[in-house]
């Protein structure tokens, strides 16, 4: 997967409203993820730290969309339908480089 900034900045802002959206605060959002707030608030920004994920990208990337995927069942489970994503599109299974 890869972005170009402005991707990063559309889906950045996309992850933020969504979060917004759910029952999630910070801390339970990072709780629920197991990473710190600050982890998280790294996730929801698109920044991949170089010192959190030691170079991983990949790793990053998975994160990015399990995290989604987190948010979005937590609005589901609210009796809600979440928004579409304009580029974090269907399920990880459906992309050859997030298995």
């Amino acid at each position: 997967m890869s972005l170009n900034k402005e991707q990063r900045a559309v889906t950045s802002q996309e992850l933020k409203s969504h979060s917004e959206a759910s029952s999630f605060t910070l801390e339970s959002l990072a709780d629920k993820m197991k990473l710190t707030p600050a982890e998280i608030e790294a996730v929801l920004n698109m920044q991949a730290p170089n010192a959190l994920f030691r170079n991983r990208l990949n790793d990053f990337i998975h994160l990015i969309w399990d995290t989604r995927d987190a948010i979005n069942e937590n609005i589901r489970q609210r009796g809600q339908e979440p928004e579409t994503y304009t580029y974090l599109k269907g399920e990880k299974s459906d992309y050859w480089f997030l298995q």
